[in-house]
């Protein structure tokens, strides 16, 4: 008895001392000014207030309703900071990116086999070696050496609308396939049931379904459940996302398998798998094989999307706005004379069409919220604290429909972009930061290249009868889905 009444004199303090601690780092950080937001309820903060599809018209009014460019959400304690201005993206994502290029934790993505992507990395030393390692195929020098490819497979995309016009989704991806692949791998795609570009839109398939299921994104951001049993509420969804596994690893051993033996036969096509497997050396460390094969890997499943989805905005837009595609058919018939297709060699000329590349991003940008990043260091912005740990989303579609940078921001306007004091560049719709896409000027030119031809080629409508509907998909990459087709 006196040893238990010892051992309790010597612990009372200990267990003074701790809760004391844990008081005043909760006292501290509860009386910190977060950004505002909407009223968090005990316990699950903000969990009913989420929005499951379009957040980024969701942010925007929360953004208006509060009169704060920047908004907090509190989800289960876990602290999610939502950017809705060009200024709040600058000052945090740019200027401070040496702490803000961290990246929120995909755990279900992670789970089904995404770990090759350093757009999903963590900061530091595996995302660095893989972001250089993309960085010497995807600069802007090098981006040039593919255009001929991509004036190539635009040509091939006019004959096959020429052929099918309504089938005009079915050719915009094959386009963007064949280039994304062929750059990627020199593999020449079929025009038709290309194993290449269905493996990847498989994987695409699952990733849209993982990402916005609500029980995986449960996982994110309660990440503990990992290490619950399978029949705890939340945890089971591990094992959906691991079902996706032997597909991710298909899509990424078939063509890289493809190009080493066509290089041992002496029969490879140059492409950047091509290169990589040609440097490898005799005795490459696993961390060399894995480059070699994520490089390629991540420009075959991300490339040929965010392209598709641009293009896909640009016919909806033309469908809409039928004196925008006038005016731009003309301007490039007084370049070509109606006598040639337009190329590269014509870009400084087409200052119209140049600006309607600039509004399709703008109108709606491919990744409506970007992807998430993590501060890694308690911050402060105007005020408002940010504690480290917390998720950063850029509402990239409220800053490209901000009122004061664009005026009727709804209207799919390509003169706003030839006033004598334009917006900058809307280089924000492929990332901030250090986060930025690599792969931005390699899809600037593909998008260029499809919009000048199509224009200059066809002329685009809506079926009769049939007007068409502006409905987009949700997800990390959206998309325009059309209920009418070319006439």
């Amino acid at each position: 008895m006196l040893d238990l009444i010892r051992l309790d004199a010597l612990l009372a303090p200990a267990i003074l001392l701790i809760s004391l601690s844990l008081f005043t780092t909760f006292s501290r950080r509860h009386h910190k000014k977060y950004p505002p937001g909407p009223r968090r309820l005990p316990f699950i903060g903000n969990l009913l207030d989420m929005p499951s599809k379009d957040g980024w018209i969701t942010y925007k009014k929360w953004s208006e309703e509060s009169g704060s460019d920047v908004v907090h959400a509190d989800v289960l304690g876990s602290h999610i900071i939502i950017l809705n201005s060009a200024k709040a993206e600058n000052e945090l994502l740019e200027k401070r990116s040496s702490i803000y290029s961290d990246r929120y934790d995909f755990i279900n993505l992670r789970y089904m086999g995404m770990d090759f992507n350093h757009g999903l990395l963590p900061y530091g030393d595996s995302w660095r070696r893989l972001r250089r390692a993309f960085h010497a195929h995807f600069d802007a020098t090098t981006s040039k050496t593919y255009k001929p490819l991509e004036i190539q497979a635009v040509q091939g995309l006019l004959r096959n609308l020429m052929s099918s016009p309504d089938n005009f989704s079915q050719h915009l991806k094959h386009m963007t396939g064949k280039i994304i692949v062929s750059i990627a791998y020199g593999i020449d795609v079929r025009p038709e049931g290309d194993p290449y570009v269905e493996g990847a839109e498989r994987v695409l398939e699952g990733v849209s379904l993982v990402s916005s299921n609500p029980r995986a994104l449960l996982l994110d951001m309660v990440p503990w459940l990992i290490h619950m049993p399978s029949w705890f509420p939340g945890a089971g969804f591990k094992h959906e996302a691991q079902k996706w596994l032997p597909v991710m690893a298909s899509m990424i051993e078939t063509p890289y398998s493809e190009v080493k033996a066509a290089l041992a036969a002496g029969m490879e096509t140059p492409s950047v798998a091509a290169t990589m497997i040609s440097q490898l050396g005799e005795s490459p460390t696993e961390e060399d094989i894995w480059l070699t094969k994520a490089v390629p890997g991540v420009m075959y499943l991300t490339g040929a999307d965010t392209t598709m989805s641009s293009l896909s905005t640009f016919v909806l837009a033309m469908i809409l706005y039928p004196e925008v595609q006038r005016k731009a058919q003309a301007e490039v018939d007084s370049v070509t004379r109606g006598s040639r297709l337009p190329d590269f060699s014509d870009f400084d000329e087409l200052p119209y069409v140049n600006a309607i590349l600039k509004e399709v991003l703008r109108w709606h940008p491919v990744a409506p919220l970007g992807l998430p990043h993590r501060v890694m260091e308690d911050d402060v912005y105007e005020g408002h604290f940010i504690p480290a740990g917390s998720t950063i989303m850029a509402n990239v579609w409220a800053m490209m429909h901000d009122p004061v940078i664009f005026p009727e921001s709804d209207r799919f306007l390509p003169e706003r972009w030839l006033v004598p004091d334009p917006p900058p560049f809307p280089e924000v719709v492929f990332g901030s930061g250090r986060r930025i896409c690599q792969g931005q000027y390699m899809a600037r030119d593909s998008i260029w290249a499809a919009i000048v031809n199509v224009l200059a080629t066809f002329d685009i409508t809506s079926v009769k009868g049939n007007p068409p509907k502006e409905i987009y998909s949700s997800g990390v990459v959206s998309f325009v889905i059309f209920i009418s087709l070319y006439a």
